[in-house]
């Protein structure tokens, strides 16, 4: 019988790698590529696509799901993405056909974006979320251009919508904390209301 052994701490303790040093702003030289979920995956919480950024140390993502017709999600949001995304790694003139519905626009963007990226080095502007709605973690600035080729004249900026600084975490409430964990019914958990 194997157990846990964690005096085996290799086995379990991994070092963070924090993209650019866990600072926003314009990161020059960064890899990019782009993840397709695989068709036997059935979790439908996953991205379909993932765009993945790395500065050679750590990574940041972005997830792009499948979007019903005339939803808010792609009107207002999606949309403008894959055309920055498309103008950024492929060009400015870049002429898009007409599509029927967003999946077809986002597998099209990503099909055409992703056998480009590993040709050249971009850059990204990366910030933690807005300053209206922070986040926790680095992330593609939310709103206008978010990437281009390094071979190009800068024109990446973050604006005073761009939060620089990480978001708080909220805390979370035992019972909350017991519920996602799924612990048992019935479990002595009076140890975790000393602080």
């Amino acid at each position: 019988m194997s157990g846990i052994n964690l005096n085996k701490s290799e086995d379990y303790v991994k070092e963070l790698k924090i993209f650019n040093d866990g600072k926003a702003g314009i990161v020059e030289n960064v890899r990019v590529r782009i993840e397709r979920k695989a068709s036997t995956d059935s979790d439908d919480k996953k991205p379909v696509y993932k765009l993945i950024a790395t500065d050679g140390i750590g990574e940041v993502n972005e997830g792009f799901y499948y979007q019903e017709p005339n939803s808010d999600g792609f009107n207002k949001y999606q949309a403008q993405r894959l055309i920055l995304l498309a103008k950024g790694v492929l060009g400015e003139d870049i002429k898009f056909p007409e599509f029927n519905t967003p999946k077809e626009a986002l597998d099209w963007v990503m099909l055409n974006v992703a056998p480009v990226l590993d040709k050249s080095f971009y850059r990204v502007a990366v910030c933690y979320g807005t300053t209206k709605r922070k986040s926790q973690y680095l992330g593609f600035k939310s709103f206008g251009n978010f990437i281009e080729p390094v071979s190009k004249t800068c024109s990446l900026a973050l604006s005073a919508s761009d939060s620089l600084v990480k978001g708080e975490a909220k805390p979370v409430d035992a019972q909350t904390l017991v519920k996602s964990m799924n612990i048992p019914s019935g479990t002595n958990l009076s140890w975790m209301d000393k602080t």
